[in-house]
């Protein structure tokens, strides 16, 4: 039976027996662990290494998994269960293109905090990638409009933001590995990320607001009016505008309901799915004036939908017979699928996921509001919001927000003018406890009376 003991600062020193003929012959073997690492956990991570060398002494295999094996594992025994399919989409790329190319062969206990370390800072360092297809790939030519990375661009270095990106997909993928004990330890929790500066959101007054409200009705596409309307008076994310469909909408309560939303991963194409997080699925009171225009801007073929469910509930009903028309069938299937949704393309069907955010910057570059992404009109419904007292609970359910201190973190900016209101009561105090007292006379700052003594006297 080996042991470990303590020989100096971050040194152990691993003490085990092999046989040798009819004795026993000791083994020792020194270990340095890093620095940063408390004296209790040090001791664990020495008895661990104590175990695999009784282990390779013995012949026996390790059972130690490598990073590639664990990522494996961790994506299809841990994440796909949970996780949306999106996310799971998202932390294999970032496996694939940047963390199992340089650290897949690493065993798991050989992630030490000082080599993990080292690869944040390398990866600091490396150019960006594109991840578009190339155009050998594209199921149609690329338009002369659609922008590509440009090689000035492309040679920078990753961004902060791309950078935690990674930094939180190993720590998340390393924690998994401590729940189930494959680790004594987290090394990412010893591994300072770079800070990221907090970027400052676009957000819009009432009257920029009622500005690009007029633009939109007076100038853009009914699709585009749709979505910009849902977005900036309804909050919703870019993938809840694309699932709206005609039976989402309660015309006598005068409500919407939020159930569902478009997604897309590179493995599965655009599908509807739940929205992001639970609290996603809600309803929210429409505004009177968007009321008005979704009854007007109903889809003028809606009893197309209507004749749809006739029919097929009527074929349902009778049985498919094997003389209906496939062509009949077909065509009342496509117009029961596709001419439901609100926003949709010229021939009625449902749009892609990044098709409103394109229309909209082009249309908001075109029309003074440079800069404006659409997910900024979603920032821009909550500004307005708090601006005008709304209590924060009421604002983070109507945006879908699991945890309203998320909301009041992220908009505590649109709390400006309330704060000026606070001081000018505070004001109010201070002049009715001094009421001979003209405060708005007093001056900005002190200004101490001239000293007429010499200074050398």
């Amino acid at each position: 039976m080996g042991y470990v003991e303590k020989r100096g600062k971050n040194s152990w020193r691993l003490v085990t027996h092999v046989k040798v003929g009819d004795h026993q012959e000791p083994v020792r073997m020194t270990l340095r662990l890093d620095p940063d690492i408390p004296e209790s956990i040090q001791r664990k991570q020495a008895e661990i290494e104590l175990k695999k060398l009784e282990k390779r002494l013995a012949g026996e295999a390790s059972e130690e998994y490598t990073l590639r094996q664990w990522s494996e594992i961790w994506l299809t025994k841990h994440l796909e269960m949970d996780a949306s399919p999106v996310t799971v989409s998202n932390y294999r790329y970032l496996l694939n293109s940047r963390i199992l190319p340089q650290l897949g062969d690493k065993t798991l206990g050989d992630l030490t905090p000082a080599l993990l370390t080292d690869w944040l800072y390398n990866l600091r360092q490396q150019p960006r990638k594109t991840t578009r297809k190339p155009d050998d790939q594209l199921k149609r030519p690329r338009r002369p409009s659609e922008k590509l990375i440009s090689p000035s661009k492309q040679a920078k270095p990753l961004s902060v933001k791309t950078v935690l990106l990674y930094y939180g997909c190993m720590k998340t993928m390393l924690a998994a590995a401590v729940r189930v004990g494959q680790l004594e330890y987290n090394p990412m929790d010893r591994v300072k990320h770079p800070k990221k500066r907090k970027k400052k959101l676009t957000t819009m007054s009432e009257a920029e607001a009622a500005h690009l409200i007029q633009l939109i009705l007076n100038e853009a596409s009914q699709p585009l009016k749709l979505s910009v309307l849902f977005a900036l008076l309804c909050g919703l994310r870019l993938g809840e505008v694309c699932a709206i469909t005609q039976f989402d909408i309660d015309y006598n309560a005068g409500t919407i309901q939020i159930s569902r939303a478009l997604k897309y991963t590179p493995e599965t194409g655009s599908f509807i799915a739940d929205p992001k997080t639970e609290a996603g699925d809600r309803v929210i009171t429409l505004p009177n004036f968007l009321l008005m225009f979704l009854r007007e801007a109903r889809w003028t073929d809606e009893d197309i939908i209507v004749s749809c469910y006739e029919e097929l509930g009527a074929m349902i009903e009778d049985g498919i017979k094997p003389d209906t028309d496939p062509e009949i069938l077909k065509k009342t299937l496509y117009n029961l699928e596709h001419f439901r949704y609100i926003v949709h393309n010229r021939l009625g069907a449902r749009v892609n996921k990044d098709t409103p955010s394109k229309w909209f910057r082009k249309f908001a570059d075109a029309h003074g509001y440079q800069g404006t992404t659409f997910h900024d009109l979603r920032h821009a419904h909550a500004s307005l919001l708090v601006a005008k007292g709304m209590d924060i609970a009421s604002i983070a359910a109507r945006m879908g927000h699991s945890d309203p201190s998320v909301t009041l973190s992220v908009y505590t900016h649109a709390l400006a003018p309330r704060d000026q209101t606070a001081a000018d009561t505070l004001e109010t105090i201070v002049a009715a406890a001094l009421p001979a007292v003209n405060i708005k006379a007093l001056p900005p700052t002190y200004i101490p009376p001239e000293d007429d003594t010499d200074p050398n006297s």
